[in-house]
């Protein structure tokens, strides 16, 4: 279990953007089909997988580190391979199903989740996912929004679920993620031309179909790729998170801190940006971040620039709803592959989508 981070405010120096991703801990509650995303109130104290801990209690969820018929010398033991083998770090050639630990990125191990549909060796190329979680959570967490749907009979594809380096400001307040100051040599950006590069040659990609999906700071990350990977993003999914090249977004303490290139983007990609409405806020201490606001900042700041966009107010507070989970995001990027300008959605959105859900068409 991945310890629980303490979401502080360091007024010193400016360092507060540890807040506006954070809510406190981040967390996927268990559930291939219809798993839960969300963080119900900003408690610094709480472990990431608190949530789940409580569905475990009431029969959901089993966390039991030792499986069904295994006695506790052979959990040693495979906790002891796991470690030999992260200890090692896998390569491309080595990398696989399940957790990837170790995958060296311009000389930095990282650590990811790979899930893969049936097939995967001989049936490409895939569309790929990357799957963003938000600070404090775990990539275990985070993979099963989409894990249970890889074999999609419609649309299945590669999800890779990074883990975070612990990143931390000036080395002093962590926010898991590389998105403060960002240049095109991004740490996050970084992993994600390896891991790309990586799927490439051992599976397979389907080049019209890269996309990504990210939870509060990992809406970040997410909003990052779009900014300096964005030629090469089919469409983009984000709940909660922010563009830090979006000035709109920047007031108070948070332009002291983070620092993006401008938008030059020519590839049009289509994205959804999910909020919870006015409960969705975090208070900074002398700032309150609010993502309702921040989402139809970056709205606006897409259309601008020639990009449909879809904005969805589940009213939920900071947190993924049930209404938008797996089906609802492989309809959308398997409509909008890369080149997508003129959204299908403009229309009509699939059945069975929200009703909270509302088309923004570009201005440009």
């Amino acid at each position: 279990m991945k310890e629980a981070r303490v979401c502080c405010v360091l007024l010193a120096g400016g360092l507060a953007l540890v807040a506006s991703g954070c809510a406190g801990s981040e967390a996927v509650t268990d559930g291939a089909a219809d798993p839960e995303v969300g963080d119900p109130a900003p408690d610094a104290a709480a472990d990431p997988l608190d949530d789940v801990a409580e569905e475990t209690a009431a029969g959901d969820v089993d966390l039991d580190p030792t499986p069904d018929g295994q006695d506790a010398a052979e959990a040693v033991d495979a906790a002891a391979d796991e470690e030999a083998e992260a200890a090692a770090g896998v390569t491309c050639e080595t990398v696989g199903e399940g957790w990837n630990r170790g995958f060296l990125v311009d000389g930095l191990p990282r650590d990811f989740i790979l899930d893969l549909p049936a097939g995967a060796a001989t049936g490409g190329p895939w569309p790929v996912i990357f799957n963003f979680h938000g600070l404090g959570d775990t990539a275990e967490n985070m993979s099963r929004l989409l894990s249970g749907s890889v074999d999609d009979s419609t649309f299945p594809f590669i999800l890779v679920t990074p883990e975070d380096t612990n990143y931390a400001i000036m080395g002093m307040v962590n926010i898991d993620w590389d998105v403060a100051v960002v240049t095109t040599a991004n740490k996050e950006a970084r992993l994600f031309d390896e891991v790309l590069a990586c799927l490439e040659s051992r599976f397979g990609v389907d080049e019209s179909h890269v996309h990504a999906v990210g939870f509060s700071m990992g809406g970040f990350v997410t909003d990052m790729l779009g900014t300096v990977r964005g030629e090469q993003m089919a469409s983009l999914v984000t709940y909660s998170g922010a563009y830090g090249s979006d000035t709109a977004n920047l007031s108070g303490l948070l332009a002291s801190v983070v620092s993006w290139p401008s938008d030059v983007v020519a590839n049009k990609y289509v994205q959804v940006f999910l909020h919870g409405g006015t409960t969705d806020t975090y208070s900074l201490g002398v700032q309150t971040v609010h993502f309702d606001q921040i989402a139809q900042n970056d709205v606006a700041f897409l259309n601008g620039r020639g990009h449909d966009a879809v904005i969805c107010n589940h009213g939920g507070g900071h947190s993924v709803p049930s209404g938008f989970r797996a089906r609802q995001l492989l309809e959308f990027f398997a409509a909008h592959p890369l080149g997508t300008t003129d959204s299908p959605f403009s229309t009509a959105f699939p059945a069975g989508y929200p009703g909270y859900c509302a088309f923004s068409p570009k201005s440009l």
